[in-house]
């Protein structure tokens, strides 16, 4: 097979061509001062708060302990400072309602599925069934065993108490942990 001197000199372009473009990306890689978002890191330490602004969420953001709303909320430029200023817990959901005149704020928990996304427990004596068919290893019939259980107890005093359940081994017992908790 002969080779022809157009050929040639298009080979001779591309391994020119192919030599440059790391050098043009090295170069104008040191150009771009390509930041983090100051709340989008999630490592440990931080707690996860959701804001939720005239039923829109503004998204899921990650903060420093001890962090309280207003300092959140100024940091991220949502809604206005609230009046009663608190410290926020891990799973809070921050809901901002605001019309032409007057706002309000509502605090409660994430979604369950967002929780499990975000790798945090479900309180099983809070949880709906809904809730716990999310959770890995229940079913439909084991998340009911669970609710007639809540059911019959009052409440779980302790996370154990899961083993009484029809279907739930120590092994099973110790997979559902990193999923469910029992608030005291």
């Amino acid at each position: 097979m002969m080779i022809f001197e157009r050929q040639i000199k298009g080979i001779i372009a591309i391994s020119i061509a192919l030599a440059i473009i790391p050098f043009i990306i090295f170069i104008s890689g040191s150009k771009i001062n390509y930041k983090i978002p100051e709340f989008s890191n999630q490592f440990p330490g931080k707690i996860a708060i959701e804001i939720v602004e005239n039923n829109k969420s503004k998204g899921i953001y990650f903060v420093a302990p001890k962090t309280s709303a207003n300092q959140l909320l100024k940091s991220t430029g949502i809604g206005s400072p609230v009046e009663e200023d608190l410290i926020l817990n891990n799973g809070m959901k921050i809901s901002i309602s605001s019309d032409s005149n007057n706002s309000s704020v509502t605090v409660a928990k994430i979604e369950s599925s967002k929780r499990l996304a975000l790798s945090m427990p479900l309180d099983i004596n809070q949880a709906t069934e809904t809730d716990l068919i999310l959770v890995s290893g229940i079913g439909e019939v084991m998340a009911k065993n669970i609710l007639a259980l809540r059911s019959k107890l009052g409440r779980y005093k302790n996370i154990e108490q899961l083993s009484e359940c029809k279907g739930i081994t120590e092994n099973k017992l110790a997979k559902l942990r990193k999923y469910l908790y029992v608030e005291k």
